[in-house]
């Protein structure tokens, strides 16, 4: 009976020591080091929530063949304020008050929709012309993923922006024609906003796209400028080219392919 006491008061001194050591090494509420931010130093666009991740957590839209109509599923959901301070702030260790809407709407056979832009290049920006995309392509409904390489990309248009002030950031509109899918057909719709080659200063100053000159950011601070190599693949890499907004769009025929998001824990601010 002794052994087996002072086996388990052994046991439970082990337990109390590796719990001592585990707090020591990572003392509670206190934020661990992790990668430096590599923010380019340029205008970057995105809208944040639309990227593609799979089916489940996509915004869907209906097309209606017989009658030629479109339909935002959960068009109210998708519309809500978004929070971004957390992530679009100059410094995150100070997050700025940042209400981003998106305002999807659909007019005819177009869609609308805002992207978030702000100017981090560290100049003034009179002028300068966003290109806007839009590719369609087949999606597998039972593995989420692109059917084949029949990607169809429509000819970029120009969207212009005028007077965006250092660290200014606005909504900006871009509006693209929807795609016709057939009644049992699923598409993948992205729409994409890419960050300008160049930009012109108040006094007429041309400025080029450099994506090697980047703003560090540590521990929520910025720390230095410098030129270096931003992979696009690095963990905090932080891109003017941010993502597309992609839409499913499927016709009336095709069965539900997954439950909608609550929206809940992204940013997203109450009604």
């Amino acid at each position: 009976m002794w052994v087996r006491i002072g086996c388990f008061a052994i046991a439970v001194v082990i337990f109390v020591a590796v719990c001592l050591a585990i707090l020591t090494a990572f003392p509670p509420n206190v934020h661990h080091q992790q990668e430096p931010i590599k923010r380019v130093n340029w205008i970057h666009a995105g809208a944040p929530g639309l990227r593609y991740y799979d089916p489940s957590g996509s915004a869907v839209i209906v097309y209606d063949g017989e009658n030629d109509t479109w339909l935002l599923q959960d068009a109210v959901a998708w519309n809500r304020a978004i929070d971004l301070g957390a992530d679009y702030s100059t410094e995150p260790a100070h997050p700025e008050e940042i209400r981003y809407t998106r305002d999807i709407a659909i007019e005819g056979d177009t869609i609308g929709l805002d992207f978030f832009v702000r100017n981090f290049a560290g100049e003034e920006c009179a002028h300068a012309d966003f290109a806007l995309t839009t590719e369609v392509g087949h999606l597998n409904a039972t593995t989420g993923s692109m059917a084949g390489d029949n990607i169809i990309t429509a000819a970029p248009s120009v969207v212009p922006v005028d007077g965006l002030a250092n660290e200014e950031w606005r909504e900006m509109r871009a509006v693209a024609d929807l795609p016709r899918p057939k009644p049992e057909e699923i598409l993948l719709f992205s729409i994409t906003l890419a960050a300008p080659a160049t930009l012109t200063t108040p006094n007429g100053t041309t400025l080029t796209y450099n994506p090697n000159l980047v703003t560090v950011i540590e521990h929520g601070y910025i720390s230095r400028v410098e030129e270096s190599v931003c992979d696009p693949w690095y963990a905090g890499a932080c891109l003017p080219r941010g993502n597309s907004a992609t839409f499913i769009v499927q016709g009336t025929d095709v069965l539900e392919i997954g439950p909608q998001p609550t929206l809940s824990g992204s940013g997203v601010i109450p009604a």
